[in-house]
């Protein structure tokens, strides 16, 4: 069992309650659900990555979308209120090749894979020509992580980002530090054009964030700062990227 697999199954009872009561993953969430709202539409066949315990798959479902729920915790998709489930990971989908109009990840799922080209081939291979694909990724090159380079992770992966675009480390969540993969936007977009998507759209999450995500999970409230997030221009730089691509 990976780590992932094992913290996802350790919090999938409380997992809800938890994140959703902090206002930080709250913000996170609304943002990902304007994404939803302006691409999932009603009769869509949708591949919900990483669903867990099926927040988005519930939401995207009520728009008229028919979801299959993905997700490696067994735990997580016995506490979702799902129709359809699939217990794998990631990094290999064993979906029947061009299955589906969408594929979903989203909650820094491609943060747990350490081979985002692979991983993004497989779900292009899930959809059918000019499918969507939506998810978010924890940037590698930001103001958070450099807050998370000179005081955590030590500055050799700040080199790492700058040089490579590829930083393996860790995330501190509400219940502890696990091991996490950090992604520069720029080796994103390459990956996800190695795999055959032309990406549509970039979006800003916590652009500039007044103090380390680390104390902003701690339900210290920013809102003013999400201003900065409208200036799509400066996505490369922003904490978390909303990243919505087409096969082409």
């Amino acid at each position: 069992m990976t780590s992932a697999a094992a913290y996802y199954d350790a919090i999938a009872p409380i997992y809800s309650d938890v994140y959703l009561g902090i206002d930080y993953y709250r913000l996170l969430y609304r943002k990902l659900g304007e994404v939803i709202d302006a691409y999932i539409r009603p009769g869509m066949a949708v591949l919900d990555v990483g669903a867990g315990t099926g927040f988005w798959s519930v939401y995207m479902r009520a728009r008229g979308a028919r979801v299959v729920s993905f997700d490696i915790s067994a735990k997580s998709l016995e506490l979702c209120r799902c129709d359809d489930k699939v217990n794998g990971d990631a990094a290999s989908l064993p979906i029947r090749r061009g299955s589906f109009d969408a594929v979903t990840a989203l909650g820094s799922v491609y943060n747990h894979v350490s081979s985002l080209t692979e991983a993004f081939a497989s779900a292009a291979r899930a959809l059918k020509r000019g499918g969507l694909f939506i998810t978010d990724v924890d940037n590698a090159v930001c103001l958070d992580m450099l807050y998370e380079y000179l005081f955590h992770q030590g500055l050799r992966r700040l080199g790492e980002a700058l040089l490579r675009g590829v930083v393996v480390g860790r995330w501190e969540s509400a219940h502890g530090e696990i091991p996490f993969t950090y992604y520069s936007y720029f080796y994103v977009r390459s990956a996800l054009a190695r795999a055959g998507f032309r990406l549509v759209e970039a979006r800003p999450i916590y652009l500039l964030p007044p103090l380390p995500s680390r104390l902003l999970q701690r339900r210290l409230r920013a809102r003013w700062f999400e201003r900065f997030d409208l200036l799509k221009r400066f996505a490369p730089f922003a904490t978390t990227v909303i990243y919505v691509a087409v096969k082409a």
